[in-house]
């Protein structure tokens, strides 16, 4: 839902926020991947925390048992938190925008380039600089092959997609030699 991802990423800011200050970004991230690993290692997990009858300081306890030590303690406030304001359903999400977050703090970007033939180790640090160089983010580049492509290359920057293979190319060229009329 759409108010669930505003809630997300409002929460996620604060967290963020507050890791800044002092001076915990990373600790906070691994502390939320921690979780996200409880989650997503055990149903059983979410559901408790969603679960309407179960009370709010049983949800506490049980998180303070499962995450003493494992998170910073900054996190198990947050926790807290979500807990008292009822948003323990959204905790998933919150990890993702906090990573977010914390990518655009770093001025970090995921890319993938696909491409009909391997690319060598000179291309991908080549292609890595020329994104960095319209993006003004360092790129996590990750590769792979897909042959269908024929040649040239398909780019994914976050949501922007550069299409420059030939598969493209040829079907624009087609485009346009249908719409030319002959006489």
């Amino acid at each position: 839902m759409a108010g669930d991802y505003r809630a997300a990423r409002r929460y996620a800011r604060a967290l963020f926020n507050a890791a800044l200050r002092s001076g915990e970004v990373d600790e906070v991230a691994q502390s939320l991947d921690s979780i996200a690993q409880a989650a997503q290692g055990s149903p059983q997990f979410m559901n408790v925390m969603r679960h309407p009858l179960v009370t709010r300081e049983r949800k506490k306890e049980l998180l303070h048992k499962i995450f003493e030590g494992r998170v910073q303690p900054v996190v198990e406030h947050f926790l807290f938190l979500l807990i008292e304001n009822d948003r323990a359903a959204i905790l998933p999400d919150i990890g993702g925008q906090y990573k977010t977050l914390l990518d655009e703090h770093r001025r970090e970007i995921d890319a993938e380039a696909v491409s009909a033939v391997p690319l060598t180790s000179a291309q991908i640090e080549a292609l890595k600089a020329r994104l960095k160089a319209e993006s003004g983010y360092t790129v996590r580049l990750q590769t792979r092959v897909d042959a269908s492509l024929l040649g040239g290359l398909l780019v994914r920057v976050g949501d922007r997609l550069f299409d420059g293979s030939i598969v493209s190319q040829l079907r624009r060229l087609e485009e346009q030699l249908q719409q030319v009329k002959v006489s």
